[in-house]
């Protein structure tokens, strides 16, 4: 259903994502994708990047992997986001891959995992979305 970049998507996807300097990546046959460059603004007292920064991008990429399944007229809203922090980041850049797990009628479920440039998993989570139809 989906391509890695549509031609008519642009860099960054939505106004938040600019903000956080997070691009799209894969949205397709309920695998979603993104990454963020982590900038010196993202850090906490610890020196490493916010946890919410991270759980941002997770549920980005949770957007677009259940996005590739949804019929024309559907949207999704989050109803639930669990994430476990596995590793700290401190610089680079920072993916998130989600793969739906179940695709039911009205709740989408899937997995998420947040990677470092070294494939060092920062992150790990579960999420749930309610499928909105559009109305007439």
């Amino acid at each position: 259903m989906g391509t890695e970049r549509p031609e008519s998507e642009s860099e960054y996807e939505a106004p938040f994502a600019k903000m956080l300097d997070m691009r799209p990546g894969l949205r397709a046959d309920g695998v979603g994708s993104a990454t963020m460059t982590i900038h010196d603004t993202f850090m906490q007292d610890a020196g490493v990047v916010q946890g919410g920064l991270i759980v941002a991008l997770a549920d980005y990429a949770f957007y677009r992997a259940a996005d590739s399944v949804l019929r024309p007229g559907q949207s999704t809203v989050t109803v639930e986001l669990k994430v476990n922090f596995i590793s700290a980041a401190k610089d680079g850049v920072l993916t998130a891959t989600s793969r739906v797990l179940s695709a039911g009628r009205r709740v989408i479920v899937a997995d998420m995992k947040v990677t470092d440039q070294q494939d060092k998993v920062i992150a790990q989570g579960l999420g749930t979305c309610l499928v909105v139809q559009e109305q007439p």
